[in-house]
């Protein structure tokens, strides 16, 4: 009984630990990222693919390129080039081109060309080319 009361808190802190964000530096994101798909939620279910690509470039923009698939839309391809920082650990970006607004987005994953990045409510499942 004993080891039980014992082990339940411990076991309650390794699952938050699990939870915990994985801080960025700007070379983690230096580069060009496939955007796989994207979610609201963190386990990629009922998810949007993407044909869409972000490169994190060293002079602090990010160059958004997006090719629609579908044949009616308005407008088959669209580049936007936004600002971003890096403060502790966390990527600033700027939310939409012409404006000041910033969001904050925390990689929830990070594993050698694979990460999932957390912006407001949105989550991004993305592949370094």
């Amino acid at each position: 009984m004993r080891a039980t009361i014992f082990f339940a808190p411990f076991l309650l802190l390794a699952s938050f630990a699990s939870l915990a964000d994985v801080p960025l530096k700007q070379a983690d994101l230096l580069g060009t990222w496939q955007i796989d798909k994207e979610s609201l939620q963190n386990d990629g279910s009922k998810s949007r693919s993407l044909n869409s690509t972000w490169t994190f470039k060293n002079d602090g923009t990010i160059e958004g390129v997006s090719q629609e698939s579908d044949a009616h839309a308005r407008v088959d391809m669209l580049r936007a080039t936004l600002n971003y920082s890096m403060e502790e650990g966390k990527l600033l970006k700027q939310a939409a081109p012409g404006r000041s607004k910033m969001e904050t987005c925390v990689a929830i994953e990070k594993e050698n060309n694979k990460m999932v990045l957390k912006c407001q409510t949105l989550y991004f499942f993305m592949t370094k080319k």
